[in-house]
């Protein structure tokens, strides 16, 4: 059978005991994203229920005679991935530049260019990896350098040679953290405002980390970013937002 020796198993990664499967005795990622209700079925209906319920919620499927917007309405975790219609990108690498960005205020060139001399980010996404949603960053620097993974941060310092290691506290949820961790800081930059007569801005960016004009081009930043894949070509992110975004703004 085809589908015991098939690394996309929908039974080996979600029931199986590899893969964080149910047998594993896991109940969260990436098992309750299948069936949120996993841990009261198993509470009600012993391991056993909860194995059946997994399974029936893997089972649904759709055919060619399904209406489109009963296929688009929600995940079918358990299709087989050869037959699936989802082109998400399994390796994708991201190129983005900037140019020396003076500000045009300050008169010293020196420090007009101060924090915004040319820069170069590369992101890479990919599937075929034993960290499955693990985030590693790695920033250069011209006086030192910063590594973070999915636990630590660590800072190297150039000039002095000392090198300094912060544990950041570990949130729960998806996106390593991101959800429950996003979700916290709202709620922190809430009370601050509300509570402690703090300026919305002031707890927005002390609280939350970004202000929400970064939150949108983020956003739209990744729009652009599939324009340049599919286009096979370099997208000038500036052109592109007043195009794009303004433009589509002020019609």
């Amino acid at each position: 059978m085809l589908e015991k020796s098939c690394k996309y198993s929908a039974k080996k990664i979600y029931l199986g005991p590899d893969h964080k499967g149910l047998a594993s005795g896991n109940t969260n990622w990436p098992v309750d994203i299948v069936l949120p209700e996993i841990e009261e079925c198993i509470s009600i209906k012993g391991q056993a229920g909860g194995e059946a319920a997994l399974t029936a919620k893997l089972e649904e499927d759709y055919t060619t005679s399904t209406p489109a917007t009963e296929v688009s309405s929600k995940n079918y975790f358990g299709r087989c991935v050869y037959e699936a219609d989802n082109d998400v990108c399994d390796d994708q690498t991201v190129t983005l530049t900037w140019e020396n960005d003076p500000l045009s205020s300050l008169s010293d060139p020196e420090k007009a260019l101060q924090g915004r001399g040319a820069k170069t980010a590369i992101f890479h996404m990919v599937a075929h990896t034993r960290k499955i949603c693990e985030r590693y960053t790695h920033i250069y620097g011209t006086d030192g350098e910063i590594y973070a993974d999915s636990t630590t941060i660590t800072v190297e310092d150039f000039n002095t040679g000392a090198t300094k290691i912060y544990k950041p506290h570990m949130a729960g949820g998806g996106h390593g953290g991101g959800d429950d961790g996003l979700a916290r800081q709202f709620i922190l930059a809430i009370d601050r405002v509300k509570n402690q007569g703090c300026e919305v801005e002031r707890a927005q960016r002390e609280e939350v980390g970004c202000s929400l004009e970064e939150v949108v081009r983020s956003h739209a930043l990744v729009f652009c970013a599939e324009e340049a894949r599919r286009g096979k070509t370099v997208v000038d992110w500036g052109n592109w937002w007043e195009k794009m975004v303004e433009g589509e703004l002020g019609r």
